[in-house]
């Protein structure tokens, strides 16, 4: 009986979650804080009319927009060639957030949303492979290591500067920031400590930054043996447990005079920091693609624990209208329990009892009397509309099918296009983390 009441409660949270998700999903999911909502695009423009002008202006904004999104969503565009009437139908809606205009001219500044299912169409027809999964920020510690030494978080400093610059501009799936650091790590941390990949000074700073990950941007002139000068840079990519993980970018440039050692050109250092950028979001990309052409399906366990039991502190007799218990920490402030084969409704509770108590709910047996020490208890089943959510979000999944559940776990099917690989890395990036259980199926970890 219990499992028929938790059956019937849990597909009721399920239809709500979905209903909202459903009803509010282009402000959920296509626009804010989605990958699908281009911001900041200005226009200026002047025509014959002020109407002509407005009017060629929000569609050219919405041209631009186009192609900033294909930026962002794919590795290899093909040489994309959009239609005007195709721009139109990928578009939801146009903001304007400021404008300003004469007889004939028009500056407007637009963010733009557009319809997250036309543009997936849109790729499929085009048979593109694309990405829209969020990287958790990463920090960025430009380090210059210069004739006269190492210098780090000196705004004066050229590759620092142009660091500061550049980020403020990403527009990727991968989120960067400048590591700001704070008095006390910047007197402690050295850059020989983080270049020997210090694991202990490395993790305070990632702590500090509130990311959960560092990338060490080194930049050095090198003056040969044979006098010809070269620009070096590489990138070391760290996790939150301050562990080196890998190099994830190294290059060497030439460059065109000796003294360049002491002044490297700001051109130079300005394209070799948007080239680690585009590296990092090419590799991301790469590493979570959507194949639309793939249809794969996994087999998921979601354990449905108890939150806590407790006993009752004296009998419970059949017309009671509170319980008393030895205490009712970590139960929710309103809801069920479970004691034997009853389910009970209560509508507060104090310390040590459940009050304005309902009995034998959803037609449970309704016991005439139950005995001090008799142990009641109650589930935890908010991870599962938790888990639902989060996996009917998920901008790949076609469908997700709950297959049954039981008093201690759920299992469902979740149909989706792509590999497995990028559909567990995009849970994994969600806070869900997966246990392969045997061959076919796995266990939700936490």
């Amino acid at each position: 009986m219990f499992l028929h009441f938790l059956k019937i409660i849990l597909t009721i949270i399920s239809k709500i979650f979905f209903f909202i998700s459903i009803s509010f999903a282009s402000i959920n999911e296509d626009c804010q804080n989605s990958p699908f909502y281009i911001e900041n695009i200005s226009v200026d423009l002047t025509k014959e009319s002020i109407n002509e002008a407005r009017s060629e202006a929000e569609n050219k904004a919405k041209f631009l927009g186009v192609r900033r999104l294909i930026d962002r969503l794919i590795v290899k565009k093909n040489n994309l060639k959009f239609k005007e009437n195709e721009i139109l139908t990928l578009v939801d809606y146009l903001k304007i957030n400021n404008e300003a205009n004469s007889d004939k001219r028009y500056l407007a500044n637009f963010d733009i949303c557009f319809n997250r299912n036309e543009v997936i169409n849109f790729f499929r027809k085009n048979k593109l492979k694309y990405s829209e999964t969020f990287r958790e920020p990463i920090s960025i510690l430009p380090i210059f290591k210069g004739p006269r030494g190492f210098v780090i978080w000196d705004e004066k400093d050229k590759w620092y500067k142009k660091w500061k610059t550049k980020l403020k501009s990403v527009d990727g799936l991968v989120k960067l920031k400048l590591a700001q650091g704070n008095f006390q790590l910047n007197r402690t941390i050295s850059a020989n400590a983080l270049l020997n990949s210090d694991r202990k000074f490395i993790q305070k700073l990632i702590e500090n930054e509130k990311t959960n990950a560092l990338l060490i941007v080194i930049a050095e002139p090198v003056l040969q043996t044979d006098g010809k000068t070269y620009l070096t840079s590489f990138a070391k990519y760290y996790n939150f447990h301050g562990k080196l993980v890998n190099t994830v970018y190294r290059n060497k440039i030439p460059l065109k005079k000796i003294s360049s050692i002491y002044d490297v050109d700001n051109t130079l250092i300005s394209n070799e920091i948007l080239k680690i950028i585009g590296s990092i979001e090419k590799k991301w990309k790469k590493n979570n693609l959507i194949d639309t052409s793939i249809i794969n399906q996994v087999d998921l366990i979601i354990p449905i624990t108890a939150i806590s039991s407790t006993k009752l502190e004296s009998e419970l007799l059949f017309n009671d209208k509170v319980v008393y218990v030895k205490s009712t920490k970590d139960f929710k402030n309103k809801g069920i329990f479970k004691i034997k084969k009853e389910i009970v409704f209560y509508k507060n509770k104090t310390v040590n009892s459940f009050q304005n108590i309902t009995r034998g709910v959803f037609n449970s047996i309704k016991q005439l009397k139950y005995n001090k020490n008799t142990i009641l208890h109650q589930k935890d089943i908010s991870v599962w509309p938790m888990v639902l959510k989060k996996l009917k979000n998920l901008p790949f999944i076609i469908d997700v099918n709950v297959v049954h559940i039981t008093n201690s776990e759920g299992r469902i099917f979740v149909k989706f296009m792509g590999n497995k690989k990028t559909f567990f890395q995009a849970v994994n990036e969600k806070k869900l983390v997966f246990k392969n259980l045997n061959s076919r199926q796995y266990i939700l970890v936490y």
